[in-house]
């Protein structure tokens, strides 16, 4: 493949890594204003209007988070598929795909699940308990592994910033 196909695939990869990772941070952070402090336990004290507006608000995060995660994923594999990177000279990269890849099939899941809420919140009129059970389902999933891939993807930034494991040239 040439060179202009791989740039696509890179900036298809970039701009949905932009746009998951701000959604998932956004989706954290509406997400903790359900929790009480340092538990997984979900507040009783909060409005059912409020709380719904959250479950709500929560539901169209996750569209930008599936999008952005699907265009990422799609992106990498292009990428993966026509760079004419050497690996062995670029090491961070090559750590940086693994992370990335490692790391599918959870994400897979937790969109599985993420749907849940979509649904909850697009079709049909729901209780609130059907959304707390949704939330609560997805938080817990896979024992954390969700919460391992996220800081994974936090980790492969500082790795692409200082680039461990990089060969100049010449070097073998």
């Amino acid at each position: 493949m040439d060179k202009i196909s791989t740039k696509i695939f890179l900036t298809l990869f970039l701009f949905g890594a932009i746009v998951w990772l701000g959604a998932l941070s956004v989706r954290a952070m509406l997400g903790n204003e359900l929790l009480q402090f340092g538990t997984i336990e979900l507040k009783t004290t909060l409005e059912p209007s409020f709380e719904r507006e959250l479950y709500r608000i929560i539901s169209y995060a996750t569209l930008l988070v599936m999008g952005g995660y699907t265009a990422a994923l799609a992106g990498a594999v292009g990428f993966v598929a026509t760079t004419t990177v050497r690996w062995k000279q670029h090491g961070w990269l090559l750590m940086c795909a693994i992370l990335f890849f490692l790391f599918v099939p959870v994400e897979l899941w937790s969109l599985k699940l993420d749907w849940k809420m979509i649904g909850l919140n697009f079709w049909g009129d729901w209780p609130l308990e059907e959304f707390r059970k949704a939330y609560l389902r997805r938080l817990t999933a896979l024992s954390g592994l969700p919460v391992i891939a996220n800081l994974t993807y936090y980790t492969m930034i500082v790795i692409a910033v200082w680039r461990p494991f990089e060969q100049k040239n010449g070097a073998q």
